[in-house]
């Protein structure tokens, strides 16, 4: 697996670099940095268009050396590429790699605005894509995964369970109920139950895939994006599942992960199978 970061010079990019170098020099797995020159700056003419270039490969070259100064360990490349920002990144991975950018999106809003790069990068993205907010990650702890009834909750509990197990930390496994979307004739009990027997299926899937860590449990009744946002603060990561029921022939993201990368509190890692 290689790691793929977004490079933009932006501080949420910074972040983002840092978050990933720290994860891979765990994995002792490689990292390429890629500057995107925008397409746009061709429209302009070929002096604007090679300027934009030669100050990305400026950029790069910055990173690089701080990259080999904080984690000499570590395989860094780099790469330059045209086009359109969040489309081009998003068709550089292979399925099996990560994906990883900034972001600086912490305000509140509901809805499919794709007002943001990281959600149009995740919404295109083959393989795993992990969204790091502008912060700090040093004083966080414990891993938490959102679990639903899509297919896509699977792999990202087992994918929680390795990443708690890798940082040794514990697992907070959070479903939500959202209270306003209840209709008076839905059995609350029942739906409260299935909803314990789909935390417990995925709790004895996360001890399956690691079975020396510490698995929790948590059923609100609440808006899921806002649960999850709760329970994130202040953790390592937070990992979504591919929440479109589809989501073998479609890359979409849905609404509770786009509400969650629009207000991001914590790098948050969105799981494909």
């Amino acid at each position: 697996m290689t790691t793929y970061i977004g490079a933009d010079g932006s501080g949420p990019s910074r972040a983002a670099i840092r978050w990933a170098l720290a994860r891979a020099a765990g994995e002792s797995s490689p990292v390429v940095l890629v500057h995107v020159v925008d397409d746009e700056w061709g429209l302009l003419g070929a002096g604007y268009a090679a300027e934009a270039e030669r100050r990305g490969r400026e950029l790069l070259d910055v990173e690089l050396a701080e990259a080999g100064r904080r984690y000499p360990g570590v395989d860094v490349g780099a790469r330059i590429v045209h086009g359109s920002p969040a489309w081009t990144l998003a068709g550089l991975p292979s399925s099996d790699d990560l994906l990883v950018v900034g972001t600086h999106k912490t305000g509140f809003l509901h809805g499919r605005v794709l007002g943001s790069r990281s959600v149009q990068v995740a919404a295109a993205a083959r393989c795993s894509v992990a969204v790091a907010p502008d912060t700090t990650f040093d004083t966080r702890r414990g891993v938490v995964v959102g679990i639903d009834r899509f297919d896509g909750s699977a792999a990202a509990v087992v994918r929680g369970a390795r990443e708690a197990a890798r940082l040794g930390q514990d697992l907070l496994l959070v479903h939500a109920l959202p209270v306003s979307h209840v209709h008076p004739s839905i059995d609350l009990a029942g739906s409260t139950g299935a909803a314990q027997r789909l935390l417990a299926d995925a709790a004895d899937r996360a001890t399956q895939a690691a079975p020396l860590i510490t698995v929790r449990r948590r059923l609100v009744h609440r808006e899921p994006a806002e649960a999850l946002l709760d329970a994130g603060n202040g953790a390592s990561l937070l990992i979504l599942g591919v929440s479109h029921p589809h989501a073998v022939t479609q890359s979409v993201v849905g609404s509770v992960t786009h509400d969650v990368l629009m207000n991001i509190t914590v790098p948050v890692l969105i799981a494909r199978a």
